[in-house]
């Protein structure tokens, strides 16, 4: 009810709009409409009592026609320049802000290296451990979205997150990337409590991939420099390599020089979901949470981006937040979630034997899988 009245106040402001719009641009025409009759009404007497000749009665009306052009480019640009003003306003907003303050030394761990890394196996830092303890999480006071929450994932371990819509899945990635603060509990990644930074992602602790990626306009070599401004040609090549883009980035018309996102070349999702992954490797987070990345990608396209998924996971902590459940497979372990709480922990073999919620889960995803993608069971 709320979003209806909303939006219904929302469509009739832009109505409204439109209307004035309508309104000052007929009262434009209108004005330059008699401005023009009275100087060609003015011209004829004049040209009649031979005050003026022809052509000057002439030159009269176009420079008052010419004058009109001008005049509705200013007025047509307001609008423009509203907008311009509105967005200064927001960065100088941004460009005000006060800079966190720098506790004095020892009170706050140092922040994991940034150097930039030298491949998989001189990787830094090493994975670390990641433990919730009671966190809750309520977006609306009294409503609490997670409950109790208990869990330690091991460094290196690869952890499925799954459960029905609205278990809490996704509210559990963004409180380990820092986009959210728990309401009560404490989240620790290795040795860090993460409240003790700003944003755990700016530390370089965590990397989060969501199914909401984007292609930032330009060229696609600096897209993926986004997660590490001082990566090489070679650097970006290898991350293109380790997520299996490399080959169709290669048949792109100039490589990663080619133009995308808008105005440039228009990536499918589960390409733009590989720029996204490779992102990620280039990042090199020891704690990696991918919530439902291969979501918005088609079946042959989900094929690919597990595979992908696969390489990056390697040799660093994954949370992945299961959208589909051949995901959970490959995990080590799988966390169930039902109204918050964690309610399953275990490998696929155990959860399935012990006939809980995540069989049930299961035994839906594999009865509906053939049926989805047209395969044949086996």
């Amino acid at each position: 009810a709320t979003i209806a009245t909303r939006s219904g106040v929302a469509c009739w402001q832009r109505i409204w709009a439109v209307r004035a719009q309508s309104s000052f641009i007929a009262c434009q025409n209108l004005g330059e409409l008699v401005g023009m009759s009275a100087v060609l009404a003015t011209g004829f007497l004049l040209v009649r009592n031979g005050t003026v000749s022809v052509g000057e009665a002439s030159a009269a009306a176009l420079y008052f026609h010419r004058l009109f052009g001008p005049i509705g480019g200013v007025l047509g640009a307001v609008g423009d320049i509203q907008q311009a003003a509105a967005s200064l306003a927001r960065l100088i907003g941004v460009a005000d802000l006060p800079a966190p303050a720098h506790p004095a030394p020892g009170e706050r761990p140092p922040v994991p290296d940034r150097r930039p890394r030298q491949g998989r196996q001189g990787r830094l830092p090493a994975p670390l451990a990641v433990e919730l303890r009671d966190v809750c999480f309520e977006y609306v006071p009294g409503h609490p979205v997670l409950e109790g929450i208990d869990l330690t994932i091991r460094a290196g371990e690869r952890v499925a997150i799954v459960g029905p819509s609205g278990a809490g899945k996704s509210t559990l990635a963004k409180l380990l990337a820092g986009i959210h603060a728990p309401t009560r509990g404490q989240i620790r990644i290795g040795a860090h409590d993460i409240g003790e930074f700003d944003s755990p992602v700016a530390a370089g602790l965590v990397a989060l991939v969501t199914q909401e990626v984007h292609t930032f306009a330009g060229r696609l070599g600096d897209d993926l420099r986004l997660a590490r401004p001082g990566a090489t040609g070679k650097d970006l090549w290898r991350a293109l390599d380790l997520v299996d883009a490399k080959r169709w980035v290669k048949n792109l018309d100039k490589g990663l020089k080619t133009i995308v996102g808008e105005g440039g070349q228009q990536l499918t999702p589960a390409r733009t979901q590989q720029l996204a992954l490779a992102r990620l490797a280039l990042a090199d987070p020891p704690v990696a949470v991918l919530d439902e990345a291969t979501a918005e990608a088609g079946t042959a396209g989900a094929r690919v981006l597990e595979r992908a998924l696969d390489a990056v996971a390697e040799g660093r902590t994954t949370i992945v937040v299961a959208h589909r459940l051949t995901q959970a497979v490959a995990a080590d372990r799988i966390v169930v979630l039902d109204h918050g709480r964690v309610v399953e922990t275990g490998s696929h073999d155990q959860l399935v034997t012990a006939g809980g919620r995540y069989a049930a889960l299961w035994t839906a995803w594999s009865t509906a899988r053939p049926v989805l993608t047209g395969e044949t069971a086996q």
